[in-house]
């Protein structure tokens, strides 16, 4: 029978659970922004750092986080492809990310250079909605597109991306 979670306190405690009942929870971020209620970091199985968060502007959901930082060799080889390969690139990347569950988001340097430096997603989960079996799978949504992320820079600039715990 699945606990109906109605607070903060109750979704962290389902949070903290699942991620130590998982093996996959590393510690509590502390002390908190203070636009956040908490912060959760983990490890998937895949090797992928991720967050568990609750933003204080989402009152009735957690949001699962991964990063992906762009290496600066990666970056190096991306900056020297000419523009309109890049472009083609950055679109297909783009592209294939757009069907992909979670939502994402270029660093705010991209807007202005065109180039990334990392690249973030997360996935919410609304409090009637919030499961292990939920919160499970926005994990493994955002860590496998951030994985999908350092497979395709890896095959074209070969050094992998790193994937960096969400800051």
């Amino acid at each position: 029978m699945a606990i109906e979670v109605k607070t903060v306190d109750q979704a962290k405690s389902l949070a903290q659970t699942w991620m130590q009942n998982s093996g996959s929870f590393s510690k509590e971020i502390l002390p908190c922004p203070s636009d956040l209620n908490f912060i959760l970091e983990g490890m998937a199985p895949n090797g992928i750092p991720f967050l568990v968060i609750q933003p204080k502007q989402l009152k009735s959901a957690v949001a699962a986080i991964a990063n992906v930082r762009i290496t600066e060799s990666s970056f190096a080889s991306l900056s020297a492809l000419d523009k309109g390969e890049r472009d083609e690139f950055l679109w297909n990347l783009k592209r294939e990310l757009m069907f992909a569950p979670p939502t994402f988001a270029f660093d705010p340097t991209f807007e202005e250079t065109g180039i990334p430096k990392g690249i973030q997603f997360s996935k919410e989960v609304y409090y009637d909605e919030l499961t292990e079996g939920r919160l499970a799978e926005a994990v493994s949504c955002v860590t496998r597109s951030a994985l999908w992320v350092v497979w395709s820079f890896g095959r074209r600039f070969g050094p992998r991306a790193e994937v960096k715990p969400v800051e």
